[in-house]
């Protein structure tokens, strides 16, 4: 298979692969996009071996870059103000969602945001092969060749991993229509100031994670119990202004909020982790420099 053929086969699946590899789509659009110059540039090598397989071999490029990427990142990580979130892929009701590439191509590959926080916190190799077998179903033959593990080290990091999720299961709402009905209760709660209301829909373990990297204003802790929670959206909605603008959105195939302003000072895209039909936690990302793909 020629290079430009295998481009237009194998990128959706590449780009799925850096997206929960990184959790960041400006990054795992570049990462592919220079996996493929350096495939371009080695097939234009007459010195260099031929590419028998190319989606193992560019499958095995993307992982090994992300691992490097992930390696390199740790650091700024280290001193990142306040939690990290990812970057979320967003589809609003509206025809004002854009063409975005990698939005465009695995939106309908659903991944919920806080599985994708569940993601983040495994070592770069576990995400690895937890994302090759579990959303992929790589063999671990496979596997072990693309990030250099014995096939039996695999198996074992990844049923390690099973047993380790599944301790800490993600239980959103598969139901779009009550999804979209909770996330309305909550905006209709928060918009009226109804404190009582709006407790009523968190769980006694409620968690707000507000990401704003040190750039914008957010909460460098995390907000815990659900009269905290609730007084801090209600904190939050006091300070809009009337030019702010709130639309409903699928932000990683479960309903959302995307909130914009013309000067960009409230600008942010919230996702909800439902648990028995009430909110479990929330997720706020304000970091300007993870929204800039939304173009909002």
């Amino acid at each position: 298979m020629k290079l430009e053929a295998a481009y237009l086969s194998y990128r959706p699946s590449l780009l799925s692969i850096a997206y929960r590899m990184l959790g960041s789509v400006s990054d795992a659009e570049d990462l592919v996009q220079d996996v493929f110059v350096i495939a371009r540039n080695r097939e234009m090598d007459r010195e260099g071996d031929p590419i028998r397989n190319p989606k193992a071999f560019l499958c095995k490029m993307v992982i090994n870059r992300c691992l490097d990427f992930l390696k390199s990142a740790r650091k700024k990580r280290e001193v990142y103000v306040g939690p990290w979130l990812p970057e979320p892929l967003v589809r609003q009701d509206s025809h004002e969602s854009g063409n975005v590439p990698l939005q465009s191509i695995i939106l309908e590959d659903t991944i919920s945001y806080a599985f994708l926080i569940l993601l983040d916190r495994l070592t770069p190799v576990e995400r690895a092969v937890f994302i090759l077998r579990e959303a992929f179903d790589y063999d671990y033959r496979h596997i072990a060749d693309t990030i250099g593990k014995t096939e039996l080290g695999c198996r074992k990091i990844y049923s390690r991993l099973k047993k380790k999720i599944q301790a800490e299961p993600d239980v959103p709402l598969t139901d779009e229509g009550q999804s979209k009905e909770l996330v309305y209760r909550f905006l209709q709660a928060a918009s009226t100031g109804n404190m009582q209301a709006l407790v009523s829909l968190l769980t006694e373990d409620i968690t707000i994670y507000s990401d704003g990297g040190g750039k914008v204003l957010a909460a460098t802790r995390p907000i815990r119990s659900p009269q905290s929670a609730a007084a801090f959206i209600l904190g939050l909605v006091s300070k809009a202004d009337v030019q702010t603008r709130v639309l409903l959105a699928q932000i990683n195939g479960a309903a959302g909020l995307v909130i914009s302003s013309p000067d960009g000072s409230y600008n942010a895209v919230i996702s909800f982790q439902p648990k028995a039909g009430r909110i479990q936690n929330i997720y706020i990302l304000r970091n300007p420099d993870k929204l800039r793909h939304l173009n909002l």
